[in-house]
């Protein structure tokens, strides 16, 4: 945050640029942000992967804490693997 409240997000650790139509297929992360299709690693991913964690950053925003963080690493990508993607808990609290 910065002096005048400003909240400045930002995760260069393992960025990478992807060419329009192209594709990555490493598999490197935060299991708590990470896209399934990052896990799944079958067919590559691109920005869309970008914007599930964002995603997961709004709702970490709102909760607190990421959803999932209260579990180890393998049960994390489980549950993103095979659950419904998580979702604000009461809709009626947000415009």
């Amino acid at each position: 945050m910065d002096d005048s409240g400003n909240i400045l997000i930002s995760d260069f650790g393992v960025s990478a640029t992807v060419k329009s139509g192209h594709r990555r297929t490493t598999f490197v992360g935060s299991p708590c942000w990470m896209a399934p299709e990052v896990m799944e690693q079958s067919e590559g991913y691109d920005f869309k992967a970008d914007i599930w964690s964002l995603g997961i950053t709004a709702l970490e925003l709102t909760r607190g804490e990421a959803p999932n963080s209260d579990l180890p690493a393998m049960k994390v990508l489980l549950e993103i693997l095979n659950m419904p993607p998580p979702k604000l808990s009461n809709n009626e609290d947000w415009s």
